[in-house]
């Protein structure tokens, strides 16, 4: 494939992706950014979650209190 293919399929592919998400407790943060660059190819957007939100969401990974949220926007 030409670097004209290449583009045109990653651009194809990024527009019918949807929106990931991955709350992640302190132990699980840095697996799951990885992860979430392996499965978007694209990089992710690290926010903390809010005092509620950390109250009542657990990590993706394990049963944890979630910390941080990755995501694409």
């Amino acid at each position: 494939m030409n670097e004209m293919c290449i583009t045109v399929w990653n651009i194809r592919k990024s527009k019918g992706m949807k929106k990931m998400e991955i709350k992640c407790c302190k132990t699980h943060v840095e697996h799951g950014l990885d992860v979430f660059v392996a499965k978007t190819e694209s990089y992710p957007i690290l926010t903390e979650l809010s005092e509620d939100e950390k109250l009542s969401t657990v990590c993706d990974y394990c049963e944890e209190p979630a910390l941080y949220l990755v995501a694409s926007s």
